[in-house]
């Protein structure tokens, strides 16, 4: 990943780099052959909560290639789902491969707050600044 200029400030994890854009978006984008864990999920909640202030906010959600989740994890996110500042998610997918995991989550795992899968980058961006509008 490549930071752009709208970065106010960042989080380099081995697996991952989560950065708060210049419109409060938070941008998680994990390093290809990254494993999502119970463990790691505990980490990314104390970066997510870092970069946030611990205030609900917009995420968007990218991956490198190889990037899984186990099924303990899975399960987990449902449960921590409410302590995490997460406000809306949209999941950006780069193959079919990702496409079919990001909508298994949704069907099996369905979150409580807004969630959407998207080939764009720049449309789930969008669909969360109409998120914003719709909040005023």
């Amino acid at each position: 990943m490549v930071l752009s200029r709208n970065v106010l400030e960042f989080i380099d994890h081995e697996k991952v780099i989560v950065s708060k854009r210049s419109d409060n978006i938070i941008h998680v984008s994990f390093k290809p052959y990254t494993e999502i864990t119970v463990e790691f999920q505990v980490e990314l909640v104390e970066i997510y909560n870092q970069l946030t202030s611990g205030k609900k906010s917009l995420f968007i959600f990218e991956g490198g290639e190889f990037v899984s989740i186990t099924k303990e994890a899975r399960e987990n996110a449902i449960v921590i789902e409410g302590s995490t500042p997460t406000r809306a998610s949209a999941i950006v997918v780069k193959n079919l491969g990702q496409k079919i995991m990001a909508d298994f989550y949704y069907r099996i795992n369905k979150p409580k707050q807004p969630f959407k899968v998207f080939s764009s980058f720049e449309k789930g961006i969008q669909w969360l600044h109409s998120l914003k509008i719709q909040d005023n």
